[in-house]
This record gives C-alpha cells, structure tokens and sequence, in this order.
C-alpha cells in the first residue's frame, strides 16, 4: 500500500517543464552541422573528412543535404513536434491535477494529517451512504512496509512466537493479507465517529461523516468506489473450523493481485474483502 506520490511529482515537474518552455522552439528545426575548429591545437582540420551526405558552407560548417526542408517536408515535422508537445502537456495536466487534489486541495472545514492513514471499509461501491461503519478498521500507519512476506511467514512470524519484526502480533485466528501477498497487522476497530477527508488517490478528494451507530456519508455524492485505492487490495482471513488453517496455506501464486480484482481464498478459511481509503484529514 504505497501511494503513487512520487509518479505524480514526476509528471508534475515534467507538466510545468513543458508548459514554461515555448512550444514555437521545438517545432523548429536545430541545424545537424559539425563546426570544424582552425585551430590547430585543437584540432586538424585537414584530418576530418567531410560526411558523404554534407556540403561545405560558406562559414567552414559542414551541413547536411539529406534533411527534407521543403516547406511540406518541414511543416510536417512541425505539426508532429506540436502535436506530440500538446499530448505530453495535456497528459501531465491531469497528472498535475490528481497529485493538486491528492496532496494539496482541502476543503472548508478540515485540517491535513501529517501522514497519511488507511481506512478498512465495507459497502456497495456504487453507494453515498450505508450502515455498515461499525465493521470499518483503521490503519494509523502503511501496514505494508511493517507486514511479513508469505514466503516468510514462519521464519518470521511461526518461529517468533507470533510477533512480527516490526513488533505487532500475528493473530492466528483472524489475519489480513494485501495484493503483493503480505500478512499485514490487523487495523484498530472502529473507525471513531468524525468528519474525515478521504480519497482513493484519483479525481475525487471528499469529507466522509462516520456516526456513532455506523452510519456514513459521503459529501458532494461521491459514492465509495470514487474514494477507494485501487491498486490496494485487502482482505481478513478467519479459519472456519477447529483444525487451524494459516498463512502456510495461501498460494503463493494467486499475487500480486490485479488492481481491483478480489482477493484469492485460502484453503481452510472464510475471507472477507475490504476496500481500501486514504485517509488524508480530519475535521478542524
């Protein structure tokens, strides 16, 4: 679960690279001549031979004669050199955009965190609002880089007595997995009631109201899928009969999992998809 910050920051500072250049300057063409130096420390002139496809200038430069500069030829390259600049400066717009309403936009009423959080959530995605709050958990910090690698699961879990290197404890009876195939620490529950700045890292950054009886709503009729991360996949695993089942189980081949695709299942448990929120404010 990483967001894609340093991708945007990338396209952004491409963006205004662009955008602060004149686009006039690369339509036109940058002559391919060899300046030829007199001076002999530097070079012997006489020792260069002049390309087979060049002529001698007036200037001592060799330029080419192969490059078409008729007006066609040359206003062809302009209009693929402008067409080409467009598309780079439109696409990095809405990359400039995403990391404006991802980092930086916030509406009346809220306050940053320093660091952002991970919302566990269930629901229709297609849904304003639900009920269903109360089974909401809550990441305070990323439990991807914390959590342990299923390949690693009994050096690092089974022969530690359960308690991972990064210090949380593995609850064999009920265990989260995310789409790279790593056993995460399970979130707090529940989210406490509040106003809450969400995004899932996309067009739509929006205020969430969590209340007491695990009702919710989201502003401005965004409806869950518009706040949820896609790339992040989650789901919580609890064995369904006396005969303990455990990560060992899982197939290392059903990861990574697709960006929005559903979580694999594991042999001898039941599992339960959560969609993942970026919790990016809260109510000032």
């Amino acid at each position: 679960m990483k967001v894609p910050a340093l991708i945007l920051v990338f396209a952004n500072v491409l963006h205004f690279g662009l955008a602060f250049s004149p686009v006039v300057l690369l339509s036109k063409r940058v002559p391919t001549s060899v300046k030829v130096k007199r001076d002999q420390e530097v070079v012997d002139e006489k020792n260069i031979a002049p390309p087979t496809t060049t002529q001698r200038n007036e200037d001592g430069t060799w330029i080419e004669e192969s490059v078409n500069n008729s007006p066609e030829g040359v206003g062809r390259r302009n209009l693929l050199i402008n067409v080409a600049t467009a598309g780079l400066l439109a696409t990095t717009g809405v990359a400039s955009w995403e990391l404006y309403k991802m980092e930086v936009y916030t509406p009346s009423g809220f306050v940053r965190l320093p660091t952002t959080q991970f919302i566990a959530a269930l629901g229709d995605p297609s849904a304003t609002s639900g009920t269903s709050a109360l089974d909401w958990g809550l990441w305070r910090a990323d439990p991807g880089p914390r959590g342990v690698f299923l390949s690693k699961y009994q050096t690092d879990l089974a022969q530690r007595d359960n308690v991972a290197p990064m210090g949380w404890k593995f609850d064999s009876n009920d265990w989260w997995i995310e789409e790279h195939g790593i056993i995460m620490e399970s979130p707090s529950f529940p989210v406490s009631p509040g106003r809450y700045l969400v995004t899932g890292g996309r067009e739509v950054t929006t205020g969430l109201t969590i209340n007491s009886d695990g009702s919710w709503k989201l502003d401005d009729n965004a409806v869950l899928g518009d706040v949820t991360h896609l790339p992040c996949r989650s789901a919580r695993y609890q064995p369904t009969s006396e005969q303990a089942s455990s990560p060992v189980n899982a197939n290392p081949r059903d990861f990574p999992v697709k960006p929005g695709a559903i979580m694999p299942s594991i042999p001898g448990t039941q599992k339960q998809d959560y969609a993942v929120l970026f919790l990016i404010g809260k109510a000032a």
